[in-house]
């Protein structure tokens, strides 16, 4: 692998945190890429009203037991890990767990295996998909 076949994506946490425990992402929007991605916890993560906005009580304390501790305490404007995405289709009602979130109907699952934690370095996300460059790409080293 070298840094062409990878593409880096932001979530804001402690979404991107989940990615290690087997999540489902969401999205708004469907995507066709299939590949590597290296995975970034965006600077500014959910406050604990927006988590539940998006997720519910009883997700909410499904995220906390998962993680074992508190949302707010996720690492921010960091890398985390990298994941194979490998499909993207339409929200069923029995994704909800896996997602964390509410059943949503307009949403896209965007399926990922293999997800790896990685040493977190400093990583300045934007919105989307987004190249790495070879630098960024050395700094890559799995835990």
């Amino acid at each position: 692998m070298n840094e062409n076949d990878i593409m880096a994506l932001s979530w804001k946490q402690p979404f991107a945190s989940l990615m290690l425990h087997g999540k489902i992402e969401t999205r708004t929007w469907k995507t066709n890429y299939r590949g590597y991605v290296l995975i970034c916890a965006s600077k500014k993560p959910y406050n604990v009203n927006e988590l539940f906005q998006i997720s519910g009580a009883y997700q909410y304390y499904r995220i906390i037991e998962t993680l074992g501790y508190e949302p707010c305490n996720c690492l921010c404007g960091q890398t985390i890990a990298i994941g194979k995405l490998i499909d993207c289709r339409p929200m069923k009602l029995e994704d909800s767990d896996l997602c964390f979130t509410f059943f949503n109907p307009n949403l896209w699952c965007h399926i990922y295996e293999d997800v790896k934690e990685i040493e977190p370095f400093p990583f300045k996300g934007k919105q989307g998909w987004s190249k790495i460059d070879k630098e960024t790409f050395n700094k890559i080293k799995y835990v």
